[in-house]
Formats: structure tokens, C-alpha cells, sequence
């Protein structure tokens, strides 16, 4: 239990929300339905700091989380996640002055965005991850892209270093201070003009009651302004936050030339953000009695449904609303376009990830899509599929 903010230190306040049983990773592939229905399940129990405004899970276990087993946590199959990553490669790469030169990846998972920086003109990337091994480098990018599978540490930067990029670990890591601190020593160390990180955004998880977006592997949340806090305590300068992405994510760009020390969030900002965050289990309550709601009327009318989102957004989703005696048990199937998902079981509920044209074997009623952000490329899939008659709902 962390009684203290993984931030800055502060005491911890009492929870303003919890949810319980879930399983701890998004993007384990489990191979049959026994293991998923086996998998380790921890509690979100939310706490937000009163100085800085980092929101954190106070009941974050570390050693729930193995990552021995295979994980697919790739989205770049999507056209669309796929577009965003080469648009916002592109434009690091040209206003950071990076063609050419080395740039460090810290938490670069499979090595997908690197690839989108040597794509866009960066000279070398080394991609630090525990999980990315060198047999994980595609052969094109021999030489180009470094993989070194280990935690980050400030001295694994070589001088010359133009730029750090983290993009969606700092909500994974509960001791926030050090590993931020890592970062801005790893950036002077490198000489690099700047760090540009990337999270989800909590202010669209708490102002849509998105319990969905909810994931035991994301211990730490942010909004613009408690993310700028953060690396302004770190040390780092002048940090510029902007949403992106549909306003889903966060993107923060700073420089090294800042000094480490205590930072609170504006009184103003703390007040707004505290009233969201203690409105947001009224909402989630809604969220949930709608939808047990309208699958109950689809369980009881016979109708297939099938969630397209096999990865983290699925499984929080399906674990709550379809979870425990309670559930509607509408829900018989999973769809995903990731290949490394298909053919196997999505942890907790057991169901099947299929393939989307393994919807053809049994056409369902309706579809219900995970992220609306892709509604137009799974609606052109499904029609493609000659499945135009099929709903389609984002949640």
C-alpha cells in the first residue's frame, strides 16, 4: 500500500474511487480459456495527492506483474493508431532538430515507434525496455535500431543524445520521483535539447466516467497540467503540454535546463481536479447500470454481441460489466485486429479473441467498439465483410 504520493512525497488522502478483481495485465496472450479464467486479478483504489495533483492506485502491487510470458501490446495495426505515430514522429523529428541524430526511447515496448523514428529521419535509436531483446529488431533496422532490455537508468544515455522519448511508461512506474529524476539526469548526460513523453489523458477518463480506460498496469495518471507539475519537480524546463489523439492522450515536450525540487499543482487546478475526481464514481456507476442495461435486453432478446478490443480497454470493460454472478452474460466473443491476439483468450472472462472475418461464421446483432476513435475504419471493415446490416456502437 503506498501511503505516500509516488510524485512528490506528500501523505496519501483517502480513495475518491476503487474497483476490484481485475486482472493485472492488458496485453497477456493466454493460450486457452482455463489460464485466462486463472489469471492474477489486484484492486484500483485511486487516491489523489493534494499538492501536486498525481492521481495514483494507493494498493499497487509489483509483484502481482509477471512479464514472462508472451505480451502483445502493439496497436500499429490500426490504420489509424498507425497514421497518428508517423504524424507525431514526423513532427518531433523536424522541430527537435533530429534528422540524423541519436535519439534514446525509454519503454519503447515492441520497438514500433522507434521504427517511426528512423522512418522520419532520426539517425539511431537505442530502445530501453526490460521486455525489448535484440531478436525483437527487425532485420531492416539492424544497425540503426539498438535494443538494450533493462529497467532505464540516467547513465544508459550516451553523450550525444539528442532527445529522450517516453511515450506511455510514466503510468506504468509507481516510484514516479526517481524515475523521473533518471530521466532528467539521463537527458543532461546526453547533452539532449528535450524529453517528449506521452500518457493517457485521466481528465477524459474522469469527465466520461471511462472506467474502461482503467488498468491495473497503470499505477500513475495525469492531466496537462499535473504531468507539467510532475516534470517541473523533476527538474526539467518549461514543460509544453497538449492533447492529441482525439484529446485521449497527453503529450509533454521539455527541456533539461530546469532544477529538481517541490512542485504543487496551482490551487485554482487542485480544486477543479479534486471535485472531478470525487464525481467520477457517480459516473462510472452510470456508465455500468447502462450498460448491464442494454446487454441484458440484448441477452434476453437472443441477439450476438461481440466487443471489437481485445487488448486493455476489452478487458476492464468485459470484467466489470460482464464479471461476477451479476453479469449479463451477453458477451460471447472478442474481435481484434492484432494477429498476435487472435486465436486466444482474453484474461479473466475466458472469451475467445477472434479474427474479424471469423464474424462471418456467426454474424452478430451488434458490435460494440472499445474506442471511437476507430469507428470509421471498423465500420469500413465490417461492410467490407458484407456485414452492413451488423450495428456498430462505441462505447
Amino acid at each position: 500500500m503506498l501511503n505516500r504520493c509516488p510524485a512528490c512525497d506528500a501523505p496519501a488522502a483517502e480513495p475518491f474511487f476503487s474497483v476490484t478483481g481485475l486482472p493485472v495485465h492488458g496485453t497477456a496472450v493466454l493460450p486457452d480459456p482455463a489460464s485466462a479464467r486463472a489469471v492474477s486479478v489486484g484492486d484500483q483504489v485511486l487516491v489523489l495527492c493534494e499538492r501536486c495533483g498525481t492521481v495514483f492506485n494507493r494498493d499497487f502491487a509489483p509483484d502481482l506483474l509477471d512479464y514472462s510470458g508472451d505480451h502483445e501490446e502493439s496497436q500499429h495495426h490500426s490504420p489509424r493508431f498507425a497514421a497518428y505515430a508517423e504524424e507525431i514522429a514526423a513532427d518531433w523529428v523536424a522541430r527537435f532538430e533530429l534528422s540524423g541524430a541519436h535519439v534514446v526511447e525509454v519503454g519503447c515496448g515492441s520497438g514500433d515507434f522507434a521504427a517511426e523514428l528512423l522512418r522520419a529521419g532520426a539517425g539511431r535509436v537505442t530502445g530501453i525496455d526490460p521486455h525489448f531483446v535484440p531478436e525483437r529488431v527487425r532485420p531492416e533496422l539492424a544497425g540503426r535500431l539498438t535494443a538494450v532490455p533493462a529497467e532505464f537508468a540516467g547513465d544508459q544515455v550516451e553523450p550525444g543524445t539528442a532527445a529522450l522519448v517516453c511515450r506511455h511508461t510514466l503510468e506504468h512506474i509507481p516510484a514516479l520521483a526517481g524515475f523521473g529524476a533518471e530521466l532528467h539526469a539521463g537527458l543532461r548526460r546526453g547533452g539532449g535539447r528535450a524529453l517528449l513523453a506521452e500518457v493517457p489523458d485521466l481528465g477524459r477518463i474522469l469527465a466520461e466516467g471511462a472506467f474502461w480506460d482503467l488498468q491495473y498496469e497503470h499505477c500513475s495518471y495525469f492531466t496537462p497540467s499535473t504531468l507539467r507539475t510532475f516534470l517541473l519537480g523533476a527538474g526539467f524546463a518549461d514543460p509544453r503540454t497538449r492533447l492529441t489523439y482525439a484529446e485521449q492522450y497527453v503529450v509533454a515536450e521539455a527541456g533539461p535546463d530546469g532544477t529538481p525540487g517541490p512542485a504543487g499543482l496551482e490551487q485554482q487546478l487542485l480544486d477543479g481536479l479534486r471535485t472531478t475526481c470525487h464525481d467520477f464514481a457517480a459516473r462510472v456507476g452510470d456508465q455500468i447500470g447502462r450498460w448491464r442495461d442494454w446487454l441484458g435486453e440484448r441477452a434476453a432478446a437472443g441477439d450476438e454481441i461481440v466487443v471489437w478490443g481485445g487488448g486493455a480497454k476489452g478487458l476492464t470493460f468485459l470484467n466489470v460489466v460482464e464479471g461476477g454472478a451479476g453479469g449479463p452474460g451477453a458477451v460471447h466473443g472478442v474481435v481484434d485486429i492484432n494477429p498476435g491476439l487472435q486465436g486466444r483468450y482474453m484474461g479473466g472472462l475466458g472469451l475467445p479473441i477472434r479474427a474479424p472475418k471469423d464474424l462471418l461464421d456467426s454474424p452478430p446483432r451488434s458490435v460494440l467498439l472499445m474506442n471511437p476513435v476507430y469507428t470509421g475504419e471498423v465500420r469500413s471493415t465490417l461492410d467490407a465483410l458484407g456485414l452492413g446490416s451488423t450495428e456498430l456502437l462505441a462505447v
